[in-house]
């Protein structure tokens, strides 16, 4: 067989590959309307008395909903989909593994319920919209079990993890997205 023929079928096949390659990955792309809010970007947890590595992901879906008969564009969706490991936080549990301790190596829990306290704030003209809300869900610190050693044993730590979100859209589209983090280690309500 001549060796410029099988190439050229060899070329055919890479072709109709890459072509079906090229598709799975459009197919994959997240839409505007998925946003996350990364929870490493917390500055140092004063009320903690130590530093605290969070991480974990908030994963917000955008969308059209009726809110005391106002139709709005925002947030139809909130979940703190991934811990510390990154690995997706249990559906079984209300809590979730964010952190750790520096100093006592203290596990921090966050929990999966997620207020949006002030609600949603929108005003929109000539299709463009603008939007802000805030998020609150409390981080628990327990003290280390016996026989681990805690300098503060006996001692809860708890603080709110605050969002502010603001956002532009167009067209029932996300397109501009910023999450400000805050802590308040009040035991009475922040914002």
């Amino acid at each position: 067989m001549n060796p410029l023929i099988q190439l050229n079928r060899q070329l055919k096949y890479l072709f109709i590959a890459l072509l079906l390659t090229c598709f799975a990955i459009a197919q994959a792309d997240e839409t505007p309307n998925h946003r996350q809010i990364i929870l490493n970007s917390i500055p140092q947890v004063l009320c903690a008395h130590e530093k605290v590595d969070l991480r974990g992901i908030l994963k917000l879906k955008f969308g059209t909903k009726v809110l005391f008969n106002v139709r709005q564009f925002g947030p139809v969706e909130i979940e703190l989909q991934k811990g510390f490991s990154g690995t997706p936080c249990p559906s079984t549990e209300e809590t979730c593994l964010v952190g750790f301790g520096q100093t006592t190596r203290r596990k921090y829990v966050a929990s999966k319920i997620i207020e949006m306290p002030g609600g949603l704030k929108t005003e929109e003209l000539n299709g463009l919209g603008f939007g802000t809300f805030k998020l609150r869900f409390l981080v628990t610190g327990n003290p280390n079990p016996l026989p681990q050693g805690d300098p503060n044993p006996g001692n809860v730590v708890r603080f709110k993890l605050l969002y502010t979100v603001s956002y532009k859209f167009s067209n029932n589209k996300v397109t501009f997205f910023k999450a400000t983090p805050d802590i308040c280690c009040r035991r009475s309500a922040c914002y």
